[in-house]
């Protein structure tokens, strides 16, 4: 199996206008390839934009929070904050891979068991308003430790932070900035 891209939306670096959003992003799209999209826009959230990006990408777009939505217009899947890992069969009951974010090694065990399909491991990097970063030495340690796919999350925003991530054998490495420039 080949590294996960996975490209997270965020208005601040793709736009609020919605053709330029759009433009940005099939532009982010066409140079990096990404496996995996996230529509993850927590103030602005679009149905129309969320419909758009799963008719032009089909099976790479995950929704966020949005279970209900996902299922009804058959995203391929929904990504989870870890303060709803407990929706995590729900979610799996509806049919969706099911991503979850996680900060400790205990929201990993938590969401393995719970029946999800991989994590996002935060912050790995520094980054504005995320905190401490976990590092490369903790996120290896994760990796070992919890036997589960794990995507590294945070401060990733160039080819370094990437080959310092996937060196740890992670299943890849998510992404705001890096997909953004």
């Amino acid at each position: 199996m080949s590294r996960i891209r996975y490209l997270i939306t965020d208005s601040s670096f793709y736009s609020s206008h919605p053709i330029r959003f759009k433009t940005r992003l099939l532009r982010a799209v066409r140079r990096h390839d990404p496996t995996f999209i996230l529509y993850r826009e927590k103030e602005r959230f679009s149905r129309s934009m969320a419909l758009w990006l799963r008719r032009r990408f089909g099976q790479r777009v995950l929704l966020h929070s949005h279970i209900d939505l996902a299922r009804r217009f058959r995203f391929f899947g929904v990504h989870l904050p870890s303060d709803r890992l407990l929706s995590i069969p729900l979610a799996k009951r509806a049919g969706l891979f099911v991503v979850v974010s996680t900060h400790t090694i205990e929201e990993i065990l938590l969401a393995k068991r719970l029946g999800a399909d991989m994590a996002t491991f935060s912050p790995i990097f520094a980054t504005p308003g995320k905190g401490r970063p976990k590092g490369i030495k903790l996120l290896r340690k994760t990796i070992r430790r919890s036997r589960f796919p794990i995507i590294a999350l945070g401060g990733i925003v160039g080819k370094r932070q990437i080959d310092s991530t996937l060196r740890t054998k992670a299943a890849g490495f998510a992404s705001i900035r890096y997909f953004a420039h």
